[in-house]
């Protein structure tokens, strides 16, 4: 794997090199502290922040800290607790990686970081900003989203170059194939909401056409429209990014 977070087909967009960086790191050294010959998919985020990051992690009641709080980065004391409430395994694996990236990026700023419902301060909002787009690269990094891009195709017996062009084009084929194969499929294999997965494809693009974006800009909206009912009543969209609303409970699978 390379050293960089990129790999022979994508790349980041240019905001979006330093937390892309950062989470590749990250996530290097997770690799190699535990012996793997590749990073998985789906990271087992939850698992990797205790060891081999060493970082006390936790599922609690955090209603003390506020009833909208999905979760807290206690820099100081190194341990990220996530809120009992949230069910939706997606959102639960998206909060982990968010926290993470306060506590990687952030430990200047503050000793204590909140996940929550509520709109962030003025002041908060560029560090949450950047704590969503660490979360993406995490669970979602460059390398081994080409990696499963290529056995999605080899899979469903789709020739490789013929769909990474189809799907930059917004044609109604492409957005077929989104919709009913890749977007699905990248849910599955990485353990994300639709609505993550689809703000990370849009914020990729071409190495060999960095004006080109990776999904075309008009699919974003209607690929959110199209979405399932449980889909759209578990997600929403905060500052270009996906956030939980509250459903009725149902328990969030063990793995």
């Amino acid at each position: 794997m390379p050293a960089e977070p990129f790999g022979t087909i994508f790349e980041p967009k240019p905001g979006l090199l330093r937390t892309d960086r950062a989470a590749w790191r990250c996530l290097q050294g997770c690799r190699e502290a535990l012996l793997l010959a590749s990073i998985p998919a789906p990271i087992p985020i939850d698992r990797w922040i205790e060891h081999p990051l060493g970082i006390s992690f936790g599922v609690a009641d955090l209603s003390h800290l506020g009833e909208a709080v999905l979760g807290a980065a206690f820099v100081r004391d190194q341990e990220i607790l996530i809120s009992d409430r949230i069910t939706h395994e997606g959102c639960f694996r998206f909060t982990c990686a968010h926290e993470l990236g306060h506590m990687l990026l952030h430990r200047r700023h503050a000793e204590v970081f909140h996940e929550t419902l509520e709109l962030p301060s003025l002041q908060a909002t560029q560090l949450e900003r950047q704590a969503d787009r660490f979360a993406a690269a995490f669970l979602m990094p460059i390398p081994v989203l080409e990696r499963e891009l290529v056995e999605i195709c080899r899979e469903e017996a789709l020739d490789v170059d013929y769909c990474l062009t189809e799907l930059m084009i917004p044609t109604v084929r492409s957005e077929w194939l989104w919709r009913t194969i890749f977007l699905p499929q990248i849910m599955r294999r990485f353990g994300v909401s639709q609505t993550a997965a689809i703000i990370r494809c849009r914020d990729l693009r071409l190495i060999n056409q960095p004006t080109r974006e990776f999904m075309p800009i008009r699919f974003e909206n209607a690929l959110r429209e199209r979405a399932t009912a449980p889909e759209q009543a578990w997600m929403r969209v905060r500052h270009g990014r996906p956030v939980v609303c509250p459903p009725e409970p149902r328990g969030r699978q063990e793995e």
